[in-house]
């Protein structure tokens, strides 16, 4: 039998927004989490091209290797994208 808890006679749901609530600032910055986000792609970019060479061939080096060239490929795009970013043309200027 269906519990009467969640009627369709309420006025609040899930899915409505709370108008008192205030909204909630952002832990970073856009520019910060953009450049976060382009060494996380870069570091995995990495690790996929590993793979593929992999798949064709004998790489000879192992999983701590490729993860630590991995995050060194990954802040390098990322500290690149953090400095660059002002001097580069974007789509929408």
């Amino acid at each position: 039998m269906a519990d009467s808890t969640g009627s369709h006679g309420d006025s609040a749901s899930a899915d409505d927004p709370d108008p008192d609530a205030t909204p909630r600032e952002s832990l970073l910055a856009p520019a910060t989490k953009s450049s976060l986000l382009w060494g996380l792609v870069g570091g995995l970019a990495f690790l996929v091209l590993a793979q593929g060479y992999e798949l064709l061939g004998d790489l000879g080096v192992g999983f701590g290797p490729k993860v630590a060239v991995a995050l060194v490929v990954g802040v390098a795009a990322a500290g690149t994208t953090h400095l660059t970013r002002d001097r580069l043309p974007t789509g929408g200027r």
